[in-house]
C-alpha cells in the first residue's frame, strides 16, 4: 500500500481511538516497547509463513501502537522498540514484555529462572499471535518450566482491565488469527502471583499484533479493537 493512503488509515483509526476515550493524567517513567527474540524447535526455527516466529508484525506493529499511545494517552513513549532475549539481564529495566507466537517457543533453563525472577519482581509479559492445541501444548510446557503449578485462568468479560481505559467487550471482539478461527474463538488467560497481581495475559486464538501492523484491514473494527486491547494491557500492567 502507498505511505500516504496507508498513514491515512493510521491517523483515522486513531482518531477514532482518541473519540472513545479520555487522557490519562499523571507522570510516568515512560514506556518502551521490548519484543523477545527467542529460539524456537519446531521448522528448523522458521514460524507458520517462514521467518522467525519472534519477529512477526516487527517492527510496524510496535511503530504503530507508538502513535495510538501518544495521540490517546498521556504515557510517555522511551526509546525505539528494542528487541532482548529472556536472558538478557537488561529486562528488569522494562516493566513489560511482548511475545509473539508462542507457539513456537522454546526457552532455556536460564532464560525460565529469569523470567521468573522477572515476574516475581513485578514484570508483566503479553503472550499473542498462536492458535490450536498443538501451539497451545507447546507454549504451556514452556510456561511450566517458570511456574509448574500456578493455573492458567481465564480472563472474564467483566475484569476491569477491559475497561481499565477504553472500553472492551473480549466477547464480540474479533479474532485477527489466520486459518479456522472464528470471532468467537479467541480466550484470554492471566497468571497470577502470590498477591493476586497479574503477571501476564495471554492472547489465545488471537493476534492483536496483526492489528497493530495492519490498520487497513479494520474489518468488524478488528483493527480498532486491537490498539484499544493492547492500550489497556499496557495501562494495566503500569498501574497495577
Amino acid at each position: 500500500m502507498h505511505l500516504f493512503f496507508r498513514t491515512v488509515i493510521i491517523f483515522k483509526v486513531i482518531v477514532f481511538l482518541t473519540m472513545c476515550s479520555e487522557p490519562l493524567h499523571g507522570d510516568d517513567f515512560g514506556f518502551r516497547f521490548i519484543r523477545i527474540q527467542y529460539s524456537s524447535g519446531y521448522r528448523g526455527g522458521r514460524g507458520r509463513f517462514g521467518g522467525a516466529p519472534w519477529k512477526h508484525d516487527y517492527p510496524t506493529a510496535e511503530l504503530n501502537l507508538y502513535e495510538a499511545l501518544e495521540r490517546t494517552t498521556k504515557i510517555k513513549i522511551h526509546g525505539q522498540p528494542l528487541i532482548l532475549s529472556l536472558s538478557d539481564k537488561r529486562i528488569f529495566e522494562y516493566p513489560i514484555l511482548y511475545l509473539c507466537e508462542p507457539g513456537f517457543w522454546h526457552i532455556s533453563d536460564t532464560e525460565a529462572e529469569q523470567l521468573r525472577e522477572y515476574l516475581k519482581r513485578g514484570g508483566f509479559i503479553l503472550f499473542d499471535d498462536f492458535r490450536g492445541r498443538r501451539e497451545w501444548n507447546n507454549f504451556e510446557n514452556q510456561i511450566r518450566r517458570v511456574f509448574p503449578e500456578k493455573p492458567f485462568i481465564e480472563i472474564p468479560p467483566d475484569h476491569p482491565i477491559w475497561s481499565v481505559y477504553y472500553e472492551v467487550d473480549p466477547v464480540e471482539a474479533p479474532s485477527l488469527v489466520s486459518g479456522r478461527y472464528g470471532k468467537y474463538d479467541d480466550q484470554y488467560f492471566a497468571m497470577y502471583d502470590e498477591k493476586g497481581r497479574m503477571m501476564m495475559v495471554v492472547c489465545y486464538n488471537q493476534d492483536i499484533g496483526d492489528g497493530w501492523e495492519w490498520p487497513n484491514r479494520n474489518w468488524d473494527q478488528a483493527s480498532t479493537e486491537a490498539f484499544k486491547m493492547g492500550i489497556n494491557f499496557i495501562i494495566w500492567a503500569l498501574t497495577h
